[in-house]
């Protein structure tokens, strides 16, 4: 019962109890009216006191709730104050919070990444001592000088992402990341390297716009090596993305896109690679099917390359791609295979060991210098790697990548024309954010002239996550 209904209770007592002694003192003796009275008041005694310990009661209760600055932190991850006013919650996505006063969730995250790389046997890599481009190495034997051994951080990242769960449109998210790969720095004392944009995107429901992977690439499939270039043979282009999708409910999607476009020409075998007149965005689609075997992504992209001013003709290329991702857990529980192939005519930039990241660059188009005629150029590349998990830490990698152009004649003597690729890797993970690996890597070049050049490299790396 109540404080304010005891009291009542106290005071109707009162009241009907002394009704009660006026109407017997009429009839009874005095004798009588005395013993009564008196057991009237230790009753009321005893229910005051029982009032006074309840009210005390709820004072101690109160006094041990004010100390506001003692914290606690429950089972669901939220942080509180001591009187259970939450002020700090946990966010929907792992190691996100939520920002108080909203709805929208806020995560952090990316990593720290250290390598220690070095050439044991072949020909030197022009401008390629931070990671591994086939496509740069000499052919000709011209660079002896090149480095040899290289520690760096450069491939560290970091990203930050707003999420929410509903809109009118569907969950949304802002997602900004950036890593030190941009132009280098100074070897001599600071070793700076510069930050660059690497991911910068609006998400709401299907609709996805701003610098994200092409369509027409599936990181689910990529290969995992240390080695940042990784298998020359696959797609690796992150630019200007608006895309929508949409997500069946048997495990297949479909999505179609516009994207950044950047062809390139050569006119004459001892011109320059040059970039055409981009006119047109490329148009990119992908469908893909989820299941429990794994996934599978067919992609294409239609190009256009316009020669620059003063030049007539403009070319339409494309490419074809098929990713996927099969799970092996006859062998091993999370074992899996991962492989890409795709061909591109007079869209050489989707594949990576054609797009000119370094030396070996190939026009979209050729003009012939005799006819003024233009030539598409057509390739093939692609890749497969095999992952095997020897324990639940531990776990290697077999990448193996092919590519081949089909040169014009006129093309010059020391024109890329084709590369192999093979990586094998031992990763550690003692917990989930920490990889500690070791992996050897070998490439071989050929050019037009079947002039060749091989190297052999050997890279070691620690990678923290958070």
């Amino acid at each position: 019962m109540s404080f304010l209904a005891r009291s009542r209770s106290v005071a109707a007592s009162v009241a009907a109890s002394g009704l009660a002694l006026a109407l017997s003192s009429m009839t009874v003796s005095a004798q009588d009216q005395t013993a009564r009275l008196e057991k009237l008041i230790r009753d009321q005694q005893r229910q005051i006191e029982a009032l006074r310990r309840e009210v005390g009661g709820i004072r101690t209760q109160n006094a041990r709730r004010t100390p506001a600055a003692r914290n606690v932190v429950t089972k669901d991850g939220v942080v509180a104050k001591a009187d259970d006013e939450p002020y700090v919650l946990k966010g929907g996505l792992p190691r996100s919070w939520r920002l108080p006063g909203t709805d929208i969730d806020v995560r952090i995250g990316g990593k720290v990444k250290a390598d220690v790389i070095g050439r044991v046997g072949g020909d030197p890599s022009l401008g390629a001592e931070d990671l591994f481009a086939v496509a740069a190495i000499d052919t000709r034997r011209t660079r002896i000088g090149d480095s040899a051994f290289r520690i760096h951080g450069r491939e560290s990242r970091f990203n930050i992402e707003f999420s929410k769960k509903e809109t009118p449109l569907g969950p949304a998210r802002i997602l900004l990341e950036g890593d030190f790969f941009g132009a280098a720095g100074n070897q001599i004392a600071s070793n700076s390297d510069s930050f660059r944009l690497r991911h910068a995107i609006v998400e709401v429901g299907p609709l996805l716009a701003g610098q994200w992977w092409t369509t027409f690439y599936d990181p689910g499939a990529y290969a995992e090596t240390l080695d940042f270039a990784g298998a020359g043979g696959q797609t690796f282009i992150r630019q200007g993305v608006v895309r929508l999708q949409h997500r069946f409910a048997n495990g297949f999607s479909i999505a179609g896109a516009i994207e950044n476009p950047e062809g390139r020409v050569q006119f004459g075998p001892a011109a320059a690679v040059v970039s055409s007149r981009d006119t047109t965005p490329d148009f990119v689609g992908n469908i893909r099917y989820q299941g429990a075997f794994g996934h599978i992504q067919l992609g294409g992209a239609v190009t256009q390359t316009n020669a620059p001013n003063g030049v007539s003709g403009d070319e339409v290329g494309y490419a074809g791609t098929l990713h996927g991702r099969l799970n092996l857990p006859f062998l091993a529980p999370k074992d899996n295979i991962r492989f890409q192939a795709t061909y591109a005519n007079g869209a050489t930039r989707y594949i990576q060991e054609t797009a000119g990241v370094t030396a070996g660059v190939l026009p979209s188009v050729f003009y012939n210098p005799a006819t003024g005629q233009a030539e598409t150029q057509k390739t093939f590349g692609g890749y497969v790697a095999f992952q095997h998990w020897w324990t639940n830490e531990l776990r290697s990698n077999l990448v193996y990548s092919y590519v081949r152009s089909d040169l014009p004649r006129f093309a010059s003597a020391v024109t890329f024309k084709h590369s192999q690729y093979g990586a094998a890797n031992l990763i550690w993970s003692p917990w989930a954010d920490l990889d500690l690996g070791i992996e050897v890597q070998h490439g071989l070049r050929e050019d037009r002239d079947n002039a060749r050049g091989r190297q052999t490299r050997v890279q070691s790396s620690a990678t923290y996550r958070f």
